[in-house]
């Protein structure tokens, strides 16, 4: 088996996006697509009219280029417009199980790794009901019912992990596993110990592959591997594996910066550095006891536009 970075992995999601299944209508674009007038998905009562214009990048301001109207039972419920730089999606999928399709938004915002933007919009209450997430890096995440109880999960990545402790090429971050129910995505990611376990399974190998040992980067997938096995309840035997395994060399997460650049040492080395990065996250708590049920939720009341 030869180990995979997420870089790598996830970034397979970018071209993948949400899953494009015969049964859910799907309108995707992408950097060859022109001007869309009046394009429809629909399913059941939900209907989604679909504008688009191609950006502009000459242009002295770039304003919204994309416009949704969503429908229920042929009655225009809610308006929307969004900016798409490149490609986005949009897909109608029951994602709670309950027979009405929820439309699912993914759009990307340009910019290296960055930025992913998700936003779901749920038929409750005689209204479409937004949910937004913060802008994701790692190419977003993917929709998929991983234990087929016909509820889907969004199963993205831990991006506090990114950068903190390697480059983003070498940064292995955590798993987050969240299922609609709803109207609300709950981070349920300690009920899916088989995924989990593989994905853990991974960091390890890589850790010990002794091709990676040369690139320098040990430190940022250890990172992610102490924080998998805690929601996995084996963080004892994962913080002695880091211990064994870290590049004492690698000085990446010990520094904080002044405004003016300059660098200061914050921590001594590598494990005392990650400790206090999982207390702050929530995987360690204030007493330094591990955290299976972390809310590492990336869902946001509302989300500023670039």
């Amino acid at each position: 088996m030869k180990a995979i970075l997420p870089s790598l992995l996830i970034g397979s999601l970018v071209t993948l996006g949400m899953p494009a299944l015969a049964e859910n209508p799907r309108l995707e674009i992408d950097y060859d697509t022109g001007e869309l007038t009046d394009q429809q998905i629909e399913q059941g009562p939900i209907r989604v009219v679909v504008n688009y214009t191609p950006i502009d990048y000459e242009a002295e301001e770039i304003g919204n280029n994309l416009s949704l109207q969503l429908f229920y039972n042929d009655q225009l419920q809610r308006s929307v417009n969004d900016t798409a730089a490149m490609f986005a999606g949009v897909e109608l999928m029951d994602l709670d199980g309950n027979g009405t399709a929820e439309v699912v938004v993914q759009t990307f915002t340009g910019g290296a790794h960055c930025c992913m933007a998700y936003t779901t919009y749920s038929w409750q209450d005689g209204q479409f009901n937004p949910t937004y997430f913060s802008y994701l890096d790692g190419g977003g995440g993917e929709f998929k019912d991983i234990d087929d109880d016909g509820k889907m999960e969004f199963v993205t990545l831990d991006n506090a992990f990114f950068y903190s402790f390697s480059s983003y090429a070498g940064s292995y971050p955590p798993s987050v596993i969240l299922t609609y129910d709803n109207g609300a995505y709950l981070d349920t990611t300690p009920q899916f110990t088989n995924y989990t376990d593989d994905i853990a399974a991974g960091m390890r190998f890589t850790v010990e592959d002794p091709e990676f040992s040369d690139r320098g980067d040990k430190n940022g997938v250890l990172a992610g591997y102490v924080a998998q096995n805690i929601r996995l309840g084996r963080y004892r035997e994962a913080w002695l594996f880091m211990l064994a395994h870290y590049d004492r060399t690698d000085d990446w997460g010990l520094y904080t910066y002044t405004d003016d650049g300059e660098a200061v040492q914050t921590y001594p080395d590598f494990p005392t550095a990650l400790y206090s990065f999982l207390q702050d996250l929530g995987y360690l708590d204030a007493s330094g006891r591990p955290q299976i049920e972390v809310d590492r939720s990336p869902v946001v009341a509302e989300r500023e536009q670039f």
